[in-house]
């Protein structure tokens, strides 16, 4: 989970505005029901494409691109599928940690813009998020956004439905939201991509990855082996240098273009990027465990010069 700050929060798709829409807003807050809306709307490509260039930070795909899920980061051919996911449940709430019974859903935030991100099955399943929103303190008041046209139709006010207004901003969510938090203030792993809380509120880093399930089996297998592939690659050049198929030199710019690999896994476009900010972090842990301890310093000297090469393209 990264930090994503590409949404326009003022400039909501059509789709969420159009009259059919509205009057099943409408209809759910009569009922203080979310379930009354048609689950059509969120899937349109209006929505979808926004949503899905926004996971990799860009406000729009490129050929190629591939979006993520915005919790786990796992790209959509391993997700399976992406879902448009209701960050406050527009349904129900199941029992959290400061009250223990279910409750109406966010029903009045059901075409909020700002409520909605981008989740694969496991991390917003049943078995994971789903309906789970726990707070501290008071939860937001339900209220009502629309107004008849005197012409007929309705109109609708998004004032008190951001995530940026009053009404929402006093409430106090313990999951994580990468459109509004900073993932990495919470979160951090160790060398075995285990992921853990930590920071000043260790609690809400807790609880997100224990809600969103990112200590999964296959994630921690999948940011490994975004290490051992690094290591298979060292060694094969270490093991061409001390046979003598290549000289110092040479060793030296081939650990340099690995490490310009370790440092690309910084970017959003790339899979696990919180996983990769990590990992550049920590690069000493890394040569420590995954370069054999006689070229630990040549690799780290590669690393530096990586770096440098990398700030003066940016520079120039």
């Amino acid at each position: 989970m990264i930090f994503l700050s590409r949404k326009d929060r003022d400039n909501p798709p059509a789709r969420l505005g159009i009259n059919a829409a509205l009057e099943q807003l409408r209809r759910a807050v009569d009922n203080e029901d979310g379930n009354r809306f048609n689950h059509s709307y969120y899937p349109h490509d209006d929505i979808t494409e926004l949503l899905r260039a926004y996971s990799i930070d860009k406000l729009v795909l490129a050929p190629g691109d591939k979006p993520k899920c915005n919790y786990c980061e796992s790209r959509i051919e391993k997700a399976v599928k992406l879902q448009v996911e209701h960050y406050r449940p527009k349904a129900l709430v199941s029992p959290g940690i400061n009250d223990n019974v279910e409750l109406p859903g966010y029903y009045w935030l059901g075409l909020e813009w700002t409520n909605l991100l981008l989740a694969c099955p496991k991390c917003n399943g049943k078995d994971a998020k789903a309906n789970k929103f726990p707070i501290r303190g008071v939860r937001a008041i339900a209220i009502n956004p629309l107004t008849p046209l005197a012409g007929g139709g309705l109109a609708l006010d998004r004032t008190h439905l951001r995530v940026d207004s009053d009404v929402l901003t006093n409430e106090l969510p313990i999951l994580l939201n990468p459109e509004v938090d900073v993932p990495e203030n919470f979160l951090t792993f160790d060398i075995d991509g285990i992921m853990d809380g930590h920071g000043q509120d260790k609690e809400r880093g807790d609880v997100s990855w224990e809600t969103y399930r990112l200590n999964r089996p296959e994630l921690i297998v999948e940011r490994l082996d975004i290490l051992t592939k690094f290591q298979k690659k060292i060694m094969v050049d270490i093991g061409a240098f001390e046979i003598h198929v290549t000289d110092e030199a040479v060793l030296f710019y081939y650990f340099t273009q690995t490490c310009k690999d370790i440092l690309a896994r910084n970017s959003a476009e790339e899979e696990y990027t919180l996983w990769g900010r990590y990992v550049n972090d920590h690069i000493d842990d890394f040569i420590q465990k995954y370069v054999p301890q006689e070229y630990g310093i040549r690799f780290r000297n590669a690393y530096d010069a990586a770096v440098a090469e990398i700030q003066a393209v940016a520079v120039a």
